[in-house]
């Protein structure tokens, strides 16, 4: 059954559990089970999750953010690939702003906390084949700072002439120096490793053709004020 073809509350969804925890599985399945879903596998590690997600084409993978074999998240891409209409959640037992933003980054379909009751859970599931995206409440703030961020990084970008020039990156990373913000401070706001942030750093110098962060900051202010 494909996720388009349910077309009631009380159809079976088909479910692909990715937990490797044995006490949280056993759980979670037996809740799954009593709501009417169907679970078509498991997966203890990343590798079997995309394996079988491309076997069962399940409607939901429920994708826990670390496997037996590590980081999951990076693996969403590949089930999309194997499996183009499954709709991934992703568990997390302390969600937060990095877990959530490279969670819809990577192609998932939302996230939920551990705590979920199980009626919390079966409306979540269910609410997303009428368009919901399940997120934690305390969460969806998150959502509305990344699209103000986002709206920020385009004015900025108008304000260059060749827009080329300098990224919108590279603009919002400019804009937190000029503010104050230290190299190890941007790395943690961006999620972002220094090294990255150094390297976006001396790209800013190159293309604008200055020698230091002050002046850096100068060239940003003049195009603020235009």
């Amino acid at each position: 059954m494909t996720a388009t073809a349910i077309g009631s509350e009380r159809a079976r969804i088909t479910i692909l559990v990715c937990e490797d925890s044995d006490l949280y599985r056993r759980g979670l399945i037996a809740v799954l089970d009593d709501r009417s879903f169907d679970v078509v596998g498991v997966a203890l590690t990343t590798d079997d999750a995309v394996r079988l997600a491309g076997e069962h084409q399940p409607d939901v993978v429920l994708l826990d953010v670390e496997l037996a074999d590590g980081d999951s998240i990076s693996s969403i891409g590949r089930m999309h690939e194997v499996s183009g209409e499954s709709r991934v959640v992703v568990l997390s037992s302390a969600p937060n702003r990095e877990i959530v933003l490279r969670a819809l980054r990577a192609g998932a379909s939302g996230l939920l906390g551990k705590d979920q009751s199980p009626e919390g859970l079966e409306r979540a599931l269910r609410g997303l084949f009428r368009g919901e995206a399940p997120l934690p409440r305390q969460l969806a703030s998150v959502l509305v700072d990344e699209v103000r961020r986002e709206d920020r990084r385009r004015e900025l970008a108008a304000l260059v002439p060749d827009r080329d020039h300098l990224t919108p990156r590279q603009l919002e990373i400019l804009k937190m120096l000029a503010d104050g913000a230290s190299t190890v401070g941007v790395a943690s706001e961006l999620f972002l490793s220094v090294e990255t942030v150094r390297w976006h750093i001396k790209s800013i110098l190159r293309k604008l053709g200055v020698n230091s962060r002050a002046d850096a900051i100068a060239c940003l202010e003049e195009l603020q004020a235009v």
